[in-house]
């Protein structure tokens, strides 16, 4: 196979990749045009999938919005125009469910993603994913380059963020689980909100599929076919720690679900079958133990 770069490498989808160039920042700084033109060059880089973005917590999306928006669609920019310039033939792009629109109905599909304005506490973000499809879309029409994207669900799992401002809920719990000291483990809300989670593994099993086999301009969402209960995924986390779950009922469920409809991903002969959560879930869990002193906390 040609040469694969797989940007953001380092992080928690891109290091699960099983080939590729995965440089560091500090190796290449897609920020910089001509310094991933002269990489893409030097390596004779041929697929990119491309993992790399600017992220940050609720918070820093919400005092951040320009920030984000205009320092990932420089990135995207780069590796897309840069493909074009160096001859690559492959680019698949990791967006986001923030591309959905705040008010949509569920199931999530790919024909929604224009209809309406994303959450605004992060729509910076969520413009620079939407941009980036349609700048691989338009570069696909232009230039002919096989240019496709994918929205993945909740990822989790072992070098994800562990950083309770910034992280999500899965890595959060287990942070906070490990780090009790009074055998309880306090959990914000009811527990009866559901969420889909996809384990890191599998959504780089699907880009290295569709690398090599994917030519539609649709994004391909990805996610289990089931939901989870928040409530589920805490007792899980608890068990493990033999901790009791305390609720804290002042924070907010938020969304009681978001359901997405993965029928194109199901439409396809992938040959991926997702792996059973709980045992994701406890893969994740003795990562973070056995790596607490160099997770990202």
């Amino acid at each position: 196979m040609d040469e694969t770069l797989v940007t953001g490498g380092q992080g928690m989808l891109g290091s699960c990749v099983s080939y590729g160039l995965k440089p560091s920042k500090s190796e290449l700084d897609l920020r910089r045009y001509n310094d991933v033109v002269h990489y893409l060059k030097e390596h004779n880089v041929k697929n990119i999938i491309h993992c790399a973005a600017k992220v940050g917590g609720l918070k820093y999306n919400i005092d951040h919005n320009a920030d984000m928006l205009i320092e990932n669609t420089e990135i995207n920019n780069n590796v897309l125009r840069a493909s074009v310039e160096c001859g690559v033939k492959n680019v698949v792009s990791v967006l986001s469910t923030c591309v959905f629109p705040a008010d949509i109905e569920e199931p999530f599909s790919h024909t929604d993603i224009h209809n309406g304005f994303p959450h605004n506490t992060n729509y910076g973000y969520a413009y620079a994913k939407r941009t980036l499809l349609v700048l691989s879309n338009a570069v696909r029409q232009q230039y002919g380059l096989n240019c496709t994207t994918i929205i993945p669900c909740n990822m989790f799992g072992p070098r994800d963020n562990f950083r309770l401002k910034e992280c999500h809920v899965i890595p959060a719990l287990i942070r906070k689980a490990y780090e009790s000291t009074d055998g309880r483990l306090i959990v914000g809300g009811t527990g009866v909100a559901k969420r889909e989670f996809l384990y890191s593994y599998d959504c780089a099993k699907v880009l290295e599929w569709m690398i090599q086999n994917y030519t539609s301009s649709d994004p391909l969402i990805v996610s289990p076919k089931e939901s989870i209960a928040i409530g589920d995924v805490a007792e899980m986390i608890a068990s493990r720690f033999n901790l009791e779950i305390v609720w804290d009922k002042s924070i907010p469920d938020g969304q009681l679900s978001r359901r997405s409809d993965t029928s194109l991903f199901d439409s396809m002969n992938t040959g991926i079958d997702l792996s059973d959560f709980s045992e994701s879930l406890n893969a994740t869990i003795d990562w973070f133990i056995s790596n607490y002193e160099n997770a990202r906390k």
